[in-house]
């Protein structure tokens, strides 16, 4: 069997339509193997499609744009890299006219202002975004017509560039963002009910040398009635945090009087960060790592236990009020509390009559003060986390961590076999959020209008069935 493709192609209202044959091939129809189309029948007839199209395109651009009559002075080979193929077409230069500044010009420089098309950008990047550079090269190279010369490094530089060019728009680094007077606050209309906002710390390794390289800053905006958004950047590279996070939060709805929760572990930079950027704010230490705490404190507990059992009850039942007074927002008793625990470790290396000492009593013992010391650094944020939780209200970040897994693990484990720069995390998780959060496409849309323009409501779909 014999078939035959054709190009219809209608220039103008005047102008008689065009009918092109582009390609043509045969097909058996006695073995299952050769029914329907194959991956290298469908790259061939894409690529040829991509190329007539966009020669017939070029031309009616050339056309349009030359009104008057101007003496050509050659034309030279362009190639544009598209998503079906690298495409090659001559590109005309005429004589400018008279008063021009320049002597000669190419219309298509106008038209094409890079040699790669926005769509195989935005492929490529996006792709790029959720697995590594060289199998986003090799998977496109199955499926489409592209270039056989595409690779993870071009891949690579054209995401760093196009993130470059974005990370310019960000405004300037503030220390303090201004929501106005309280009197001009409570003047505008009541916002939506609180945001919660999750911020925890995840780290790139070197998996070779099996160690910790630098920290990413992870976190998540969850507003009341709408879509939860992830962002990240690393704190040591990124020279406008506040201003980025500031950025994320007012696309997400943050007005100047909205009711904000900040939820952290405590750290001195996520502190910094979420400070000065909303006057309605409250920021609570999260509950999950005072109970990770607790938990490492109940285990040496439980091995004082074995070799002193009465201090060790005593312990068990102080570790049960602290953990209730914590629980309850009453930081000044569990402070108490926790002073106690050194007590009753001094009691314990003073009894000579103990035969067993226990053998981690000094971890113990720094411990305890480390926690004793995390808890009067963080008082100030700790709330009544009983409360919160009988209304339903977030005390814990653990939405953070499936956050952090899915924006660093997933992309840069040591599966992925690259040793990352700060810069090249720093670029990469920019475009992974947003791809992440489904903005990638409306990113693309800022640099490109048209690109895949969106409709307005109610406007149906244009179909045209064959006669």
């Amino acid at each position: 069997m014999k078939f035959k493709l054709q190009l219809v192609c209608e220039l103008a209202e005047n102008e008689a339509i065009s009918t092109e044959d582009i390609f043509a091939f045969e097909k058996e129809f006695d073995s299952f193997e050769s029914i329907g189309m194959s991956l290298s029948e469908s790259k061939d007839i894409l690529k040829s499609l991509q190329q007539n199209i966009i020669e017939k395109q070029l031309t009616a651009f050339v056309k349009n744009k030359i009104t008057q009559k101007l003496r050509k002075k050659g034309s030279y080979v362009v190639k544009l890299k598209t998503l079906f193929g690298d495409i090659s077409f001559k590109s005309p230069r005429y004589y400018s006219p008279e008063g021009a500044e320049q002597k000669t010009y190419s219309p298509l420089n106008e038209l094409l202002p890079q040699h790669t098309t926005p769509e195989l950008l935005f492929i490529e990047t996006k792709w790029a975004c959720l697995i590594p550079f060289e199998k986003t090269a090799n998977l496109l190279k199955d499926l489409l017509p592209v270039s056989e010369t595409l690779s993870g490094t071009t891949i690579q530089n054209n995401l760093y560039d196009l993130v470059m060019s974005q990370e310019k728009e960000i405004g300037e680094e503030q220390f303090m963002f201004d929501c106005g007077s309280i009197n001009e606050r409570r003047a505008l209309p009541k916002p939506e009910r609180t945001m919660v906002v999750g911020i925890d710390g995840g780290y790139i390794r070197d998996w070779n040398e099996k160690k910790i390289i630098f920290e990413v800053i992870v976190g998540k905006s969850v507003p009341d009635e709408r879509e939860a958004k992830c962002f990240g950047f690393v704190s040591s590279y990124d020279t406008k945090s506040k201003r980025r996070f500031y950025e994320h939060l007012k696309a997400q709805g943050m007005q100047p009087h909205q009711k904000m929760d900040f939820l952290s572990d405590g750290a001195d930079n996520l502190r910094k960060l979420q400070t000065y950027l909303n006057a309605e704010s409250t920021h609570i230490l999260d509950w999950f790592h005072i109970t990770m705490r607790l938990t490492v404190l109940n285990q040496y507990v439980l091995g004082m236990l074995k070799v002193d059992d009465k201090i060790g009850n005593n312990l068990q039942e102080l570790m049960a009020s602290i953990k209730w007074n914590l629980w309850h927002g009453k930081v000044g008793e569990a402070l108490q509390k926790a002073e106690e625990i050194e007590d009753y470790l001094e009691e314990h290396k003073e009894d000579k009559e103990q035969k067993h000492r226990y053998e981690k009593l000094k971890a113990f013992d720094n411990y305890a003060d480390e926690f004793r010391t995390y808890i009067s650094n963080n008082r100030n944020f700790i709330v009544n986390y009983s409360d919160r939780y009988h209304y339903g209200e977030t005390i814990t970040t653990s939405f953070i961590e499936s956050t952090v897994n899915y924006v660093i693990a997933k992309r840069f484990s040591k599966k992925q076999s690259m040793q990352w720069t700060k810069k090249g995390t720093h670029l990469l998780l920019q475009a992974r959020t947003k791809v992440l959060n489904n903005d990638w496409e409306g990113e693309f849309r800022k640099k490109y209008p048209k690109f895949r323009a969106i409709k307005p409501l109610n406007e149906p779909d244009e179909i045209k069935l064959a006669a």
